[in-house]
């Protein structure tokens, strides 16, 4: 059996390794979902993407993903809760609209956080309504 310390030495020999620009940008890369993404999850997807493109959504500006007539009827609590809910929601909006602008369009990446934030939203409006414009 090997000592800790040997154990450790192994490690640290293979930190040490040199990767070439080439392999590092092919580790880099998302894989691609060999069947694509869901086809509501691509509608999801494009309809989000157009919006954000249009400048309906501002990616740092969580307040763009509200919809304003319902916001507005809501209670100050409930408010506070739609402008966090928003600012996370617009957290991963902009990690998919990063991949979305890489090209990296049908991979398990963007098809995981497309599915997370369509859920999200609708059990968010679930409990709130209609408070986002995705």
């Amino acid at each position: 059996m090997m000592s800790r310390d040997e154990a450790q030495n192994k490690i640290l020999e293979k930190a040490n390794v040199e990767i070439s620009p080439e392999m590092q940008q092919a580790l880099n890369k998302p894989l691609a979902h060999p069947k694509g993404i869901d086809k509501q999850d691509t509608e999801f997807l494009e309809m989000v993407v157009s919006k954000i493109e249009k400048g309906e959504i501002k990616l740092f500006t969580p307040g763009t993903l509200l919809n304003k007539a319902v916001y507005e009827n809501l209670s100050e609590t409930a408010r506070g809760k739609a402008e966090l809910d928003a600012f996370n929601l617009l957290s991963t909006l902009r990690e998919i609209y990063k991949l979305w602008q890489s090209g990296q369009r049908d991979s398990y990446q963007i098809e995981n956080l497309v599915h997370k934030i369509r859920l999200t939203k609708e059990r968010l409006e679930e409990i709130g309504g209609d408070i986002f414009i995705i």
